[in-house]
């Protein structure tokens, strides 16, 4: 565990909160699609960490972006700068970072670690189109984050939105995808609720591309030891874990 120190705090509404903290070792180390380990407060209620996918670094800071789903996640939103925190990471397995072309499906707050993997792309000029779908107004202001890849994405809302498309992200992609013809060197990088990641897998304009999806599980200890993040291996060849294998994989390696 490393003592990180919160230096911003910001939230939209009572939902979304967003910190930035500064620990030198995870932000030098952290790759797109690792996540770190927060324990919640000072002893042992709640007893487990929440695991949080790093969404970017900046110097010597990384920051957090998360959904208040608990009350471990509420009691983090309680937090104000300066307060100390308990962090073990950066953990798990990252995105591939090398793609001749990238394509980038986020459902909601999956954008997190797909935000680092864009900022990324965009320090090493791999070009990418992202892709953002929110259910309503009050997600809305994901969309502020994508104006730091100005011409590279599109966005929806399934909300009926003057100005946006009104759909599904899968929806805005597969209309946008159907008159494309994609160069060899593509990859597809997803993060979002498992049904949209299935349905993703599915689409028949996919073909071939490979398709790399970050996974959202509970998570006990974060580097495979308690083995409660278990996920299904495609032709019933075992388990992966999530914590330890990924969180990302290849969508090809697993039971859908």
């Amino acid at each position: 565990m490393r003592e990180a120190i919160i230096e911003e705090r910001r939230h939209w509404g009572e939902r979304f909160i967003q910190l930035k903290l500064k620990e030198k070792e995870i932000a030098h180390c952290a790759q797109p699609g690792q996540f770190v380990m927060v324990r919640v407060q000072k002893g042992f209620d709640p007893l487990l960490g929440r695991p949080l996918a790093i969404m970017k670094v900046e110097g010597d800071s990384f920051y957090l972006f998360w959904e208040v789903v608990g009350r471990g996640t509420k009691i983090l939103s309680s937090l104000n700068v300066e307060n100390r925190l308990e962090v073990l990471g950066p953990l798990g397995k990252g995105f591939s970072l090398s793609p001749s072309r990238a394509l980038i499906v986020a459902g909601g707050r999956g954008i997190t670690p797909l935000y680092f993997l864009a900022s990324r792309f965009e320090e090493n000029g791999i070009p990418f189109t992202f892709f953002l779908g929110v259910k309503n107004k009050e997600e809305l202001f994901m969309i502020d984050f994508l104006q730091d890849f100005p011409g590279a994405y599109f966005w929806s809302c399934e909300e009926l939105i003057e100005g946006g498309f009104c759909g599904t992200v899968l929806s805005l992609f597969h209309n946008w995808l159907k008159d494309k013809v994609l160069p060899l060197g593509t990859r597809v990088y997803s993060c979002g609720p498992e049904g949209m990641l299935k349905n993703l897998y599915q689409e028949e304009k996919m073909g071939n591309i490979p398709l790399e999806v970050s996974l959202e599980t509970f998570m006990g200890c974060g580097f495979g030891v308690c083995m409660g993040c278990a996920v299904e291996r495609r032709n019933d060849e075992g388990y992966f874990h999530v914590c330890k294998d990924g969180p990302v994989f290849l969508a090809q390696e697993l039971k859908w």
